[in-house]
């Protein structure tokens, strides 16, 4: 069997290796056929394409009409020759038989021969020779013939290279496919031979393993789980199977067990049922009995301590209740009597907070008219300042005017001065003229004259002279009063801005006052606010304490609903139950708790009077 399977693994491996080797081949064929055949052809097709329009620029050249053309046309024959001869220099890369090379040799010759004669045709085309067009059709077309015969032989070459690996290709695929055919049917002949050898080896003991295995199913714990002794996986499958059939015979006794343990437990679910089917009526006296066998029975001592718990539990809530009613409607009252004295209070407050505020304003009033006043006061004072300065420079001016008066005077001493001299020199010269006789008398009058004037200055400086002393006493007497009056005003600023400086320190302290007031206003609605909000809240607690109440009542409707067994507490329905179920375990039950002390009347009240006038 291993020979079998190595001999399948050597198949398969030299089908792979073959593969591998006809897939390097045709990977080979496939790289020269993209890196040289292809390009080559690509190239040489081009270069026969570039030919054709080197042939039709010449002719474009020999027919152009005009310089301008012929010149345009000899540079597309410039442009196409220069490409021609790049396409040459690469596909010269691309031979690789002697043939290639040796045609094109013979195509670059006929080339270069060309383009001579293309040359001298161009010459001929620009002078307008029809010797141009001759040579276009005799020599330059044989020339383009030889040209164009090595470019489609090189075709050819390049075509038959490709057909070449073409064909090498094909043998490849034949002798991979026949070699391929052959491995497979190889293949399948082992696979068969395997086949059979792994039916006689594994299905026949795997079908008697599932015969064990159905008649285990069925029950059947004597059967004998066949091939144990196997060294194989088929061998641990028996010896799995031999391990389930005694689990499956432990589950089996196992199963017994617990379907006695399964009739105890019925019997204790039965008797709970029965005590939780008298429980959900309310009756808390009913008791189960304590004969019950197996791990449940403490269930049933359990479940009668449980309900005496229960039991206990309701008597204690009812009488709880009954404190909590009781309660609840002493403090709806006291909630009550503090809802009216916290209107009262809030009532107070409110007028309190009324009475602040229009104070309040009566001091922002007085306040504002401080700061008017001083703003006023301020403005007077400025004003005196500038009096003042205005005061100053008058006394300036005045002293100024008494120097220019003084200066003035001097002016007019020296005036009369002038007066007095041109008189003596009139005199003079009239002496002199009295002198000179007849020749002398013209000169006499205007001496004359001249004393005369002489005379009338001195009198007007004299007046003048006058007249500056008394202007000179009147600006004395007028500096005087105006320092005065400047002391005045000083003392008028001064006092203005002391009587300004009060009124700030007025104007301050009612801020001061206005600020305090609004606070004390703020606290005083605040403190209303608070009273408002406590009166809500007393409401709220009297509502609270009446669905209190009410709930009260509700849950001694739902008590009602049960049997405790006993006499008093809840009027409503909480009687004494006449059940014969009732054990003496009743006896020793705890008593039920002390009812809270009940108290009388408001104690919430209970507060003078006068305390809640100081409030």
């Amino acid at each position: 069997m291993l020979a079998a399977f190595a001999a399948l693994l050597v198949l398969l491996a030299g089908i792979g290796l073959f593969a591998v080797m006809k897939i390097g081949e045709v990977n080979q064929l496939s790289s020269e056929m993209r890196s040289r055949t292809l390009p080559a052809t690509q190239l040489i097709g081009d270069l026969h394409a570039y030919t054709s329009q080197y042939r039709i620029q010449q002719s474009g050249h020999i027919s152009a009409p005009t310089p301008e053309s012929k010149a345009k046309a000899e540079k597309m024959l410039k442009n196409a020759a220069n490409a021609i001869s790049g396409m040459m220099d690469d596909y010269e890369p691309y031979l690789q038989s002697n043939e290639q090379k040796a045609l094109f040799a013979d195509l670059k010759t006929s080339w270069v021969q060309y383009q001579q004669l293309t040359d001298q045709m161009v010459s001929l085309s620009d002078a307008n020779d029809p010797a141009a067009n001759d040579m276009f059709e005799g020599e330059a077309l044989d020339m383009f013939y030889m040209v164009e015969d090595s470019i489609l032989q090189l075709i050819d070459l390049n075509v038959k290279n490709g057909q070449a690996i073409s064909t090498k290709s094909e043998k490849i695929y034949d002798e991979s496919r026949k070699m391929l055919i052959g491995a497979i049917g190889a293949g399948l002949v082992i696979s068969m031979i395997l086949a059979g050898i792994l039916m006689q080896i594994i299905a026949k003991p795997i079908k008697n393993m599932a015969a064990s295995v159905s008649r285990l199913v069925e029950g059947d714990l004597t059967v004998d789980v066949p091939g144990m002794k196997r060294k194989d996986e088929l061998g641990s499958l028996a010896r799995a199977l031999d391990s389930f059939k005694a689990l499956f015979t432990a589950d089996k006794e196992r199963a017994e067990a617990e379907a006695v343990r399964a009739q105890e437990t019925q019997v204790t679910i039965d008797a709970i049922g029965n005590g939780l089917s008298a429980l959900a009526q309310g009756n808390l006296t009913h008791r189960v009995d304590n004969d019950a066998t197996g791990p449940l029975a403490k269930l049933h001592k359990d479940y009668n301590e449980a309900v005496q718990h229960l039991l206990d539990s309701m008597i204690e809530i009812v009488d709880g209740c009954n404190t909590i009613k009781n309660g609840t409607n002493e403090i709806a009252q006291a909630s009550s009597d503090l809802s009216l004295r916290t209107e009262r209070q809030a009532e107070s407050l409110a007028h309190t907070s009324k009475t602040l505020g229009e104070f309040t304003d009566s001091v922002k009033v007085a306040a504002d008219n401080a700061r008017q006043t001083s703003s006023r006061l301020t403005v007077a004072r400025e004003s005196a300042e500038r009096v003042d300065e205005t005061a100053k420079r008058a006394v300036v001016a005045m002293r100024n005017i008494e120097a220019s008066s003084k200066e003035m005077n001097d002016i007019i001493t020296t005036i009369d001065g002038l007066a007095f001299q041109t008189n003596l020199l009139a005199l003079n010269a009239g002496v002199e003229a009295a002198r000179a006789g007849e020749s002398g008398a013209g000169f006499a009058v205007v001496a004359t004259e001249v004393r005369h004037l002489a005379q009338r200055s001195a009198e007007a400086a004299n007046s003048i002279r006058q007249l500056v002393a008394t202007s000179s006493a009147q600006i004395t007497e007028g500096v005087s009063l105006v320092e005065n009056s400047g002391e005045a005003l000083r003392q008028i600023v001064t006092e203005v801005t002391e009587v300004s400086d009060l009124m700030d320190e007025i104007a301050e302290a009612a801020g001061r006052q206005a600020t305090g007031l609004s606070e004390i206003s703020e606290m005083v609605t605040a403190m209303d606010t608070s009273t408002q909000q406590n009166a809500a809240m007393v409401e709220e607690s009297n509502a609270s304490s009446r669905n209190l109440n009410a709930e009260t009542e509700r849950l001694f409707e739902q008590l009602s609903f049960f049997e405790l067994g006993r006499q008093g507490g809840y009027t409503g329905g909480l009687g004494m139950s006449g059940s014969e179920d009732y054990t003496e375990e009743e006896e020793d039950a705890p008593a039920p708790a002390k009812s809270a002390p009940v108290s009388h009347g408001n104690l919430a009240l209970s507060v003078d009077e006068d305390d809640w006038a100081e409030f």
